[in-house]
C-alpha cells in the first residue's frame, strides 16, 4: 500500500462508520434477547430499527463523500472535407466543422481539432464524418476516435514521383488507381506528347516511362482517363534533369551491326561516355582504341556490354578479369545474338545468368494488348479551349531470343506487352550481371520511336552501371502549397529558398534520430531549392494546394483509420462521471432517519442500556451462585 493510500481519510472514515453501525446493530439484538417478554419490542419495530440504523450509516457516508453524477457525455461529431451534418444531433453531442468542411448550418467552426478539444473537453468519443482528418490533426487524441470511412476515391490514390535523373535517363512514374474499374494512364512530356500509355485496373499499380535529354527542369503530366476517354484526374510530374558525371561504358562486340551503331549514336546524344571495341578476328579491330581487360582499366569503367561472339574470343584471362571487376561493383550486360554454345551457357550460368529456352528468334510486341482500342469516331471528348491529342503510334514488332533468365533472384528491368521479361539482372558481389534478349531494338529508331529506344537502354544502363556517390535530401510524399512537407536525410544546417526568393532555415526534429528530418510549409507552388551542410543541393516542387485530390483524400482516410486502432464501433455514446454531487439532499435524509430512530427509541419501555446492565448483572450473579 502506498503512502498516498494510507493518508487518504476516505477508507478509514468508512471503516469507522461501518464499525459503528455494526456495534449499534449488535446492541439492538442484545437488548431484544435480554429484555423481559413484556418489555421486548414487536418484531416489526425491531426490523425498522435495524433498517433505519443501516440507512443512517449509509446516508452518513454519502453525506461525507457524495458520489458524482453519471451523465451521458455525448460525441464530438467532426465534419471534414466531403462530410455532411447528420439529420439529428442528440442531446450532449457537439457538431464541429473543420475549415475543410466548408459552411455547415448549426456547426461550430474551429481552425483545427485541437481547438475543439480545448473548448469541449467533456466529449468522451470523437466521430469523424467525411474524407478523414487532414495532416494538421493527425495526432494521438485524448478520446476514442470513430471514422465512418467513405469509399475509396475514384482517381489516383498513390503516386511515386521520380527523383533527379541524368540526361538520357528514364523518368519512371508509378501510381495506383482507386475505384475506377478500368481506364488508361498517360505520361505526357513538356511538349504535350504522350510518351507512354498503360491500361489501368482498380486497386492495381502501374508504371509509366519516358526519356529525357538535356539537363534542366521539366514538368511532365500524369493523366488518368476513364473507359470513355474522359479525363478523371491530371497531376504534374516535376523532373529535375541533373548533369552528372556520365557513366563510362565499354561495348565489346564480335561483329559490326546496326545495334552497336545506333547504341553509340544514342549514347553520344545523351552525353554518355561510350566506347566500342569490335573484334573482326585476325587482329583486326574497329571502333575506339582497345581497352585492356585488366583490373586497373576495368575499375575506371561503370558498365561493360558484351555479346556472345566476343565472349567466346576473350580467353580465360579476360573472362576472369571481368568476373573479378563485377564482384567489385562493375555492371555487366550480356547480349546474346545467336544460338549459345554449351560453354557460353556454362560461363554465363557461373556468373549468375542461367538461361533456359529454345534460343530461337521469336517475335515480340512492346505494346500491351488493347482489344478495346477506340475507333476513329470514338475519341475522347475535348475540354473547352483544348485540342484533342493524337493517339500514340503503335510500336513496331521486334524480335528477341527465346531465352529466360532463371533463378529466384532474377529481377526484370524491361518487359514486353505480354509481361515477358526482355531484360533482367542478378546481383554478384557488389556488381550486377544482366541479360538483354532483344535482337533488333534499333528498329525503334528507324520507325520514329527513338524516345522508346532511349528509354529502354537508359533503364538498362541505370540499373546495371556502377552506382555513383551522389545523394540528395529526400522529400517524402507529395508536397503541396500550404501543407506540411517532410524532408529527410539532411546533413548539418539546411536552408530552403522559395520560388519568390525567400530564404529560411530548416530545423531538424531531434526525435527523427538518424533520419535527420525537418518540416517545411511551402508558402506557394513552384520549385524550392534546398541546401544542407554538405553543400548538397536538392530541388523540390511544391504542387498547388488542390493537386491530386484523390491521393490526399485516400491518405487522410487511411491515416484517420490508423488513429482509430480498430474497426468503427457502433452503439450509444459512452458515459462519464461528473464532479462530486451536493451533500445537502443526503444530509436532510440523514436527519429524517435519525429523527425516526430517536422517536422509536423513546417509545421503548426500557432503554437498551438498562437492559444490558440487567443482563450483565444476572449473568454475574448466576456465576457466583
Amino acid at each position: 500500500m502506498t503512502v498516498d493510500a494510507l493518508m487518504d481519510p476516505r477508507p478509514w472514515t468508512l471503516i469507522a462508520l461501518a464499525a459503528g453501525v455494526g456495534l449499534a446493530l449488535v446492541r439492538l439484538v442484545l437488548w431484544q434477547r435480554s429484555a423481559a417478554p413484556e418489555d421486548r419490542a414487536p418484531r416489526w419495530r425491531l426490523a425498522v430499527l435495524l433498517a433505519l440504523t443501516v440507512a443512517a450509516g449509509a446516508l452518513a457516508a454519502l453525506t461525507l463523500f457524495p458520489p458524482g453524477a453519471v451523465l451521458r457525455s455525448g460525441e464530438m461529431i467532426v465534419l471534414t472535407r466531403g462530410g455532411s451534418a447528420p439529420a439529428e444531433v442528440s442531446a450532449g453531442d457537439r457538431l464541429i466543422a473543420l475549415p475543410e468542411a466548408g459552411a455547415v448550418e448549426g456547426a461550430t467552426r474551429v481552425p483545427d481539432l485541437a481547438t475543439a478539444l480545448r473548448r469541449f473537453p467533456e466529449a468522451a468519443r470523437i466521430r469523424v464524418l467525411g474524407e478523414g482528418l487532414p495532416p494538421r490533426d493527425q495526432s494521438p487524441l485524448p478520446a476514442p476516435l470513430v471514422l465512418d470511412p467513405p469509399p475509396r476515391p475514384r482517381g489516383l490514390i498513390d503516386l511515386a514521383l521520380p527523383g533527379p535523373v541524368a540526361p538520357g535517363g528514364t523518368v519512371a512514374v508509378g501510381g495506383q488507381v482507386g475505384r475506377l474499374a478500368t481506364g488508361s494512364a498517360e505520361l505526357i512530356d513538356p511538349a504535350g506528347t504522350v510518351v507512354d500509355r498503360r491500361p489501368v485496373i482498380a486497386g492495381q499499380r502501374f508504371v509509366l516511362n519516358g526519356g529525357v535529354r538535356a539537363p534542366g527542369l521539366a514538368l511532365f503530366a500524369l493523366r488518368l482517363r476513364d473507359p470513355a476517354g474522359a479525363v478523371v484526374e491530371q497531376v504534374t510530374v516535376p523532373v529535375e534533369i541533373r548533369e552528372e558525371a556520365p557513366p563510362r561504358v565499354l561495348v565489346l562486340a564480335g561483329a559490326p551491326g546496326p545495334e552497336v551503331k545506333y547504341l553509340g549514336r544514342w549514347a553520344q546524344d545523351s552525353g554518355i561516355a561510350l566506347s566500342t571495341d569490335i573484334d573482326l578476328g585476325a587482329g583486326v579491330r574497329l571502333g575506339d582504341p582497345p581497352v585492356p581487360l585488366n583490373a586497373a582499366s576495368l575499375s575506371r569503367l561503370d558498365l561493360v556490354v558484351i555479346d556472345d561472339r566476343r565472349w567466346e574470343t576473350l580467353g580465360a584471362g579476360g573472362r576472369a578479369a571481368l568476373t573479378s571487376a563485377v564482384e567489385g561493383g562493375l555492371g555487366l550486360l550480356l547480349r546474346p545474338t545467336a544460338p549459345l554454345s554449351a560453354e557460353t551457357r556454362r560461363d554465363w550460368a557461373a556468373l549468375g545468368a542461367a538461361l533456359s529456352g529454345s534460343d530461337q528468334t521469336v517475335p515480340l510486341r512492346l505494346d500491351p494488348p488493347a482489344p478495346d482500342r477506340r475507333g476513329p469516331a470514338q475519341g475522347p471528348p475535348t475540354e473547352p479551349g483544348t485540342e484533342p491529342e493524337a493517339e500514340a503510334e503503335p510500336l513496331p514488332e521486334l524480335a528477341r531470343r527465346d531465352l529466360t533468365h532463371e533463378g529466384p533472384d532474377a529481377i526484370a528491368m524491361v518487359r514486353d506487352g505480354d509481361g515477358v521479361a526482355l531484360a533482367s539482372w542478378h546481383a554478384r558481389g557488389r556488381g550486377r550481371v544482366g541479360v538483354w534478349t532483344v535482337a533488333d531494338s534499333y528498329a525503334l529508331v528507324l520507325t520514329g520511336r527513338a524516345d522508346r529506344y532511349g528509354a529502354m537502354w537508359s533503364e538498362l544502363f541505370s540499373a546495371l552501371a556502377r552506382p555513383g556517390e551522389t545523394t540528395y535530401v529526400r522529400v517524402e510524399g507529395l508536397p503541396r502549397a500550404g501543407s506540411r512537407a517532410v524532408l529527410c536525410g539532411i546533413d548539418g544546417a539546411a536552408r530552403v529558398v522559395g520560388p519568390d526568393g525567400t530564404d529560411q532555415a530548416l530545423l531538424i526534429d531531434p526525435a527523427t534520430g538518424d533520419r535527420a528530418c525537418a518540416a517545411l510549409w511551402p508558402a506557394r507552388e513552384g520549385w524550392h531549392r534546398i541546401t544542407d551542410g554538405r553543400g548538397r543541393e536538392t530541388l523540390m516542387f511544391a504542387h498547388p494546394a488542390n493537386a491530386a485530390p484523390s491521393e490526399a483524400a485516400f491518405r487522410n482516410r487511411e491515416a484517420t483509420l490508423a488513429l482509430t486502432g480498430a474497426a468503427p464501433v457502433e452503439g450509444p455514446a459512452p458515459t462519464r462521471t461528473a464532479a462530486p454531487g451536493s451533500p445537502w439532499p443526503r444530509f436532510i435524509a440523514l436527519l429524517v432517519v435519525l429523527t425516526a430512530l430517536w422517536g422509536l427509541e423513546r417509545r421503548r419501555s426500557a432503554g437498551p442500556d438498562e437492559t444490558v446492565r440487567q443482563f450483565l448483572a444476572r449473568t454475574v450473579s448466576g456465576r457466583k451462585g
